[in-house]
């Protein structure tokens, strides 16, 4: 059945949604969020996205908008590789200590 929506590509200006969802909802927790209320913000969150995403895909969206929505979504991406990149340095830091003091 063909629902006039490719579900394997689910991204918005290149960004695809489920890592974008992930990064979001840890942001999140890093915040202080915990428990249901991150099952709920990633419901949400990829809801949103999803139906966003069928909406452009479907011309729904005035083409003046999509740009706009492209660019908060790009940037809500880089964002994410932001925190991966905090993530990153903080994983690495014990090492690079250890590594400094001679351990």
């Amino acid at each position: 059945m063909d629902l006039g929506f490719d579900f394997q590509s689910l991204a918005i200006g290149g960004v695809a949604l489920i890592p974008l969802v992930l990064g979001l909802v840890e942001f999140s927790k890093k915040l202080g969020v915990q428990g249901n209320w991150c099952v709920f913000e990633s419901f949400v969150l990829a809801a949103v996205f999803g139906m966003l995403a069928y909406a452009i895909d479907a011309e729904l969206i005035p083409l003046a908008a999509v740009p706009w929505i492209s660019m908060v979504v790009v940037g809500l991406g880089c964002g994410v590789f932001g925190l991966a990149a905090t993530g990153i340095f903080d994983l690495v830091k014990p090492a690079l200590t250890g590594l400094a003091k001679g351990k």
